[in-house]
């Protein structure tokens, strides 16, 4: 399984960033999927997170 992470900066304060890992989603089931519906999920995430930016999202596997 393969999730989508996101480094998201506060509006108010550019320099403030932060990983996320959405928890709306579903694992992706692979690379190609999370790639190509990634920035579905990453404009998602900063249409119900006004205060913040979407810097840059990636696709990776699951932390443990």
């Amino acid at each position: 399984m393969i999730e989508l992470v996101l480094v998201v900066c506060l509006l108010s304060q550019p320099d403030e960033c932060s990983v996320e890992r959405p928890a709306f989603q579903e694992p992706y089931h692979n690379v190609v999927s999370c790639t190509r519906n990634g920035y579905i999920s990453a404009v998602q995430w900063q249409m119900s997170h006004p205060r913040y930016s979407v810097r840059r999202w990636r696709c990776e596997p699951p932390s443990t």
